[in-house]
C-alpha cells in the first residue's frame, strides 16, 4: 500500500517538473521574441519603408523636475529597477528602506514622469530608464533623475524607446566610463543630448501597443511558472518535513 502511495507521489512530482520545466521554456521563448521584437522596432533606418523617423535630443522634449520632498510628506518610496521599473520599495525589499526623516531631498514624482538610474546591471547595462505608472505620488532618491515629457509623443512608445538599447552607442561614444564600474557617470549634458527618434503617431501607438501585448503575455507566462515553481516546493516541504 505504501509503495504504491510513494510512486503516485513520485509520478506526481516527475510530472509537475516537466510542467515547470515546459513553462520555464515559454518564458524563455517569449523573453527572446519580445528581444527580437525590439531589435527589429528600434534599429530600423529611418526611412526605411518610407516612412520617415524624426530624431531630438533628449532635451529638447524632457525637461528636469526639481518638486523636492521638503516637507517630508510623501512616504512612497519608489525604486527603479531594471527588471520591474519603477516600484514602491516597500513591495521591492518587502520593507521600507529610506530611513524617515531622510527623505527632504528626495525628488517627488507624479503620474507620467521618466526616471533615469545611472546603475549598471545585466539587464540595463547603461542604467534603467523607465515611466511612472503610478497615481499616488511618490519619491526618489536624488541619485536618479525625474524628467517630465514636454513634446506631443507617445509616452509609451517612449517607454519602450528606453527599454530599448536603440541610445546606448550614443552613451559609449560620449560617455567617459568614469571610475565607478557600477555606474554611469552620466553629466547633465550627456543625458539631455541622448537621441531620441520616433517615427508617426500612428506608428508610435502601434509600436507600444504591439510591445504592450508581448510584455503582458510575458508577466502571465512569468507569473504561471512562479506559481508552479511554489507549489512544488510547497509539497517538497510537505514530504520531507
Amino acid at each position: 500500500e505504501n509503495t504504491t502511495e510513494q510512486r503516485k507521489i513520485a509520478d506526481f512530482l516527475i510530472a509537475l517538473d516537466r510542467r515547470i520545466d515546459a513553462q520555464q521554456s515559454l518564458v524563455d521563448n517569449l523573453k527572446k521574441y519580445k528581444r527580437g521584437v525590439m531589435q527589429r522596432i528600434f534599429r530600423q533606418l529611418p526611412s526605411q519603408d518610407g516612412a520617415e523617423w524624426a530624431c531630438v535630443r533628449l532635451g529638447d522634449i524632457f525637461k528636469k523636475v526639481s518638486r523636492r520632498n521638503a516637507d517630508g510628506v510623501i512616504k512612497n518610496v519608489i525604486t527603479n529597477s531594471a527588471e520591474y521599473g519603477l516600484i514602491p520599495q516597500r513591495d521591492f525589499f518587502d520593507k521600507d528602506i529610506a530611513v524617515d526623516g531622510n527623505t527632504a531631498n528626495y525628488y517627488v514624482i507624479e503620474n507620467g514622469d521618466f526616471v533615469y538610474n545611472p546603475r549598471k546591471s545585466n539587464s540595463a547595462p547603461y542604467g534603467p530608464f523607465n515611466r511612472y505608472t503610478l497615481s499616488e505620488q511618490g519619491i526618489i532618491s536624488p541619485l536618479y533623475t525625474c524628467l517630465v515629457l514636454q513634446a506631443d509623443i507617445s509616452p509609451s512608445y517612449l517607454a519602450w524607446y528606453f527599454k530599448s538599447d536603440a541610445w546606448y552607442r550614443y552613451i559609449y561614444d560620449n560617455g567617459s566610463q568614469g571610475v565607478r564600474h557600477d555606474r554611469v557617470s552620466m553629466t547633465d549634458d550627456l543625458l539631455m543630448g541622448i537621441p531620441v527618434m520616433y517615427p508617426s503617431h500612428e506608428k508610435q501607438l502601434l509600436y507600444a501597443d504591439i510591445l504592450d501585448v508581448v510584455e503582458t503575455r510575458l508577466q502571465a507566462t512569468q507569473k504561471t511558472l512562479d506559481l508552479l515553481s511554489k507549489t512544488r516546493d510547497g509539497y517538497m516541504r510537505q514530504l520531507f518535513i
